[in-house]
């Protein structure tokens, strides 16, 4: 059963952009809402939206050092469509900006 939520968990991660709904995962994955609640969080430690809220930012986090992309394209990358809310959510995941991020990151 465990590993069903890890193939739950690493579908996720493939669709940030345009992320499933618990419905969909419930579909996909032969599972009931409860049992995919229930099932995620013993697997993940985390519920559905605080997993995807920290594989976005993780994924921003890599797109911000691997590329030139702008923040707003980063920010289009993991499912955001406001990259002001993005701003503000990667800066409480990671307590500064994209652009401070990406500067201190890489000057060491």
């Amino acid at each position: 059963m465990c590993f069903k939520f890890l193939l739950i968990g690493e579908f996720i991660r493939e669709n940030l952009f345009d992320p499933p709904t618990q419905e969909d995962l419930c579909q996909k994955f032969e599972v009931s809402e409860y049992g995919l609640r229930k099932g995620f969080k013993k697997t993940h430690g985390m519920n559905l939206g605080e997993y995807l809220r920290c594989q976005r930012m993780k994924t921003a986090a890599r797109l911000l050092l691997s590329t030139e992309n702008s923040v707003s394209i980063v920010a289009e990358c993991v499912g955001f469509r406001n990259s002001s809310r993005f701003a503000e959510a990667f800066r409480k995941e990671y307590g500064v900006n994209p652009l401070h991020y990406r500067k201190a990151c890489r000057q060491g």
